[in-house]
């Protein structure tokens, strides 16, 4: 029995109507619509970056044309239409044909070699230049192809004053195009492949000439009926250099600049992790504001450089909101193509997934009872005030059934509370005294109810869709990771002829012991330390979210914003962990949040590192530190 919830790199599926059928629209709409509607997503440099597992290479392979093409081949069916209707959005179909000639390069073959050779730097970058236009040419006439367009029907259209630049690159025709194009891979292959690279002396000029196609090309023409009922259709060339970090950071660096001039006039989007960059360049990334963007020398990124994070986009309630929409759409394609349940039309996850919560057993609500009245004596509140206490639950739930359970763990916070506000301090007549703060319930002090319950009593906490897509730090990978395990067992009990439905207490179960393999899984540079880290900061988290008062219920912990500033801006030992950090979901970085009439930068805790230790996964409750305790605490990963 296939589950293709396990099946999570989209890249393995080769053929296009398979890749479109489990993509969703939602991050097309939600990351790159608002750069189209600026104009800025095709006329500069765009650098798309995000954490493993965003989407990333998803995005890119939606803008190849063979998907444009199958996308529009297929506008009657209605698993199409809205990628459709995405795609438009953001201008890469108009009018019902397509407006880009879209490929993409993986960069993780052949590509870093050029570093090894034992030429001078501007050589190396330019080999590798010419391997990578040579290859984008070659590429675009493969979609071509692919499509049913032959190089006979396709036309280079040039920049103006371009003659000898469109000389070199094999004239306007697109076989003549197309011949040099693989005349200048094969000679640039053929020192690639060598076990001795040759002399630079002895380099042709096929390799080392100015075939520079990118600063020739504007449009590219087409002249087929097969794409199209026009005479001409012109498309923007678009070329996407995807997993670019696999480059070395020097290399890196200069595709980045030479991408970046404004002289180009196709297309051309760089993709990458965050494993690339300096600790400083990764940390201000995502740390900094977005209506100012980051200045490199010689380029204004204003004016050159596109910087769109797989992350962080809009207010953190629309990025969770949106999430939680693309989890459903996602779950509903992935299940579609499962092999049990898409046959019996099971691909509604939020039917798989019930909301409603258990109740602790009678002898557990009675032990729970017997602490409240206890703590009552002990703190030696009287009778009438907890009967106010409990009147503030009652109109806080208002027609929900919380439980007994809940309410009862609500009315011991609330005691805790009152004893504090008040210092355990009676009355001159012998009356509970009114504290200085109002002591009511509120959504604080049920959140510290749930979690209390959770801890001392082990009432499940984490079930429903929601919570599973809030765990899944809107990640696509990880929502696939922790939605396979849910899967697997709601096909286990269709199998036994038991209902398609997870209660509560399997839900919480099966994603908190898949969140605690998928830590221990950890693998990437520097894992040990980073895993020791948010240990470290999930246990001062729970052992704050589990004080009788339940005055706060954290995951992040709190820098001041000029603090990190600094900590982004020097490569340090520190920066380095909180990089791998955060490239790979261990962490999330919240700048900017404004708490207490200051400035602070969130570290929050990723959603399986909640699901594991058993935190809240509401945000915005953070402890404060400081870079010289986060610094410390990093010293004793080492111990």
């Amino acid at each position: 029995m296939e589950n293709p919830f396990h099946r999570r790199a989209t890249e393995q599926l080769r053929d296009d109507e398979a890749f479109l059928s489990i993509v969703s629209p939602q991050p097309l709409s939600y990351f790159l619509k608002r750069p189209a509607e600026k104009g800025t997503l095709y006329d500069r440099l765009v650098m798309l970056g995000g954490t493993p597992g965003s989407g990333k290479t998803t995005l890119a392979r939606l803008f190849e044309f063979s998907a444009l093409s199958a996308v529009l081949r297929s506008t009657g069916s209605t698993d199409y239409e809205s990628v459709a209707g995405a795609l438009e959005q953001c201008g890469a179909i108009k009018e019902g044909v397509p407006a880009l000639l879209g490929c993409r390069l993986p960069m993780e073959t052949d590509y870093r070699e050029f570093w090894q050779f034992p030429y001078n730097d501007a050589l190396k970058s330019g080999l590798l230049f010419t391997f990578i236009q040579s290859r984008a040419i070659l590429s675009w006439f493969r979609q071509l192809q692919a499509a049913g367009v032959a190089p006979s029907e396709v036309t280079l259209i040039a920049e103006r004053d371009s003659g000898s630049g469109l000389d070199a690159i094999g004239g306007s025709l697109g076989e003549q195009v197309l011949r040099k194009a693989r005349d200048v891979e094969r000679a640039v292959y053929e020192i690639v492949g060598s076990l001795v690279p040759p002399m630079e002396t002895e380099l042709s000029t096929a390799v080392t000439g100015t075939y520079r196609p990118f600063d020739v090309i504007s449009k590219i023409q087409l002249q087929s009926p097969a794409i199209a009922n026009v005479n001409a259709l012109q498309l923007m060339p678009l070329v996407i250099l995807d997993d670019a970090h696999w480059l070395h950071p020097a290399q890196f660096e200069s595709v980045k600049r030479w991408l970046a001039r404004r002289e180009l006039h196709i297309a051309r989007w760089i993709i990458s992790r965050f494993d690339i960059l300096q600790p400083s360049e990764a940390l201000q990334a995502v740390s900094e504001d977005r209506s100012e963007k980051p200045a490199y020398p010689g380029l204004s990124a204003e004016r050159d450089i596109e910087v769109v994070l797989l992350q962080s986009w809009a207010s953190r309630r629309d990025q969770r909101n949106a999430f939680r929409k693309m989890g459903r759409d996602m779950a509903e394609r992935y299940l579609h193509k499962h092999s049990l349940l898409g046959q019996r039309r099971l691909v509604d996850i939020t039917s798989f997934l019930s909301k409603a919560p258990q109740s602790l057993s009678t002898s557990k609500t009675s032990d729970l009872s017997n602490q409240i009245a206890s703590t009552q004596a002990r703190l030696k509140i009287s009778n009438s005030r907890r009967k106010l206490l409990e009147e503030s639950i009652i109109k806080f739930q208002g027609n929900d059934d919380l439980g007994e359970d809940v309410r009862l763990a609500m009315l011991g916070v609330l005691l805790h509370r009152y004893f504090k506000r008040t210092k355990g301090q009676a009355s001159l007549f012998g009356d509970d005294p009114e504290p200085p703060k109002p002591t009511v319930a509120n959504d604080g002090v049920y959140e510290a109810a749930l979690l209390h319950l959770m801890h001392h009593f082990e009432r499940p906490y984490f079930f429903g869709a929601d919570t599973l897509c809030d765990a899944s730090s809107e990640n696509a990978e990880l929502f696939l990771q922790l939605s396979a395990i849910l899967v697997d067992t709601v096909a286990t009990q269709v199998i036994r002829s038991r209902p398609a439905l997870l209660d509560a207490s399997t839900q919480h179960r099966l994603l908190r012991e898949r969140a605690t393999r998928m830590i221990d899984a950890w693998s990437f540079p520097y894992f040990e330390r980073v895993r020791s880290l948010v240990r470290l900061i999930a246990s001062k988290c729970v052992e704050t979210s589990l004080q009788p008062n339940g005055w706060l219920t954290p995951n992040a912990y709190g820098l001041l914003q000029a603090e990190f500033d600094f900590l982004a801006s020097s490569n340090s030992e520190v920066g380095r962990v909180l990089q791998f950090a955060v490239a790979y979901n261990a962490l999330l970085v919240v700048p900017r949040y404004d708490c207490k009439g200051k400035e602070w930068c969130l570290l929050e805790l990723g959603g399986p590192v909640c699901l594991s230790l058993g935190l809240t996964l509401k945000r915005g409750g953070f402890l404060e530190g400081s870079v010289a305790e986060l610094g410390t605490m990093i010293e004793e990963t080492l111990q």
